[in-house]
């Protein structure tokens, strides 16, 4: 497992960063300037916040965005302990 979680974290890292680019974009244009200021800042609880927000609406931004929030456990896990 920790060497398939080791193959696909150069991957992991590059989508969770366009799903958080993503996440800052729907929360400038759905609530304003300072609802991006604070997602842009607050990555993790924004995303969460988002994810929660979109189901129904952008159903596709918020799938991805809870694969990547259930990925980041075992990664954060694993990479923790990393030197």
């Amino acid at each position: 497992m920790k060497a398939l979680l080791l193959t696909i974290y150069p991957i992991f890292m590059v989508t969770a960063l366009i799903t958080h680019v993503w996440t800052v974009i729907i929360a400038f244009q759905v609530e304003g300037f300072f609802a991006g200021i604070l997602s842009l800042v607050l990555p993790g609880l924004s995303e969460l916040y988002w994810m929660f927000k979109m189901f129904g609406e952008n159903d596709l931004f918020a799938y991805i965005a809870l694969v990547h929030l259930i990925l980041a456990i075992p990664m954060g896990m694993i990479f923790s302990d990393r030197k």
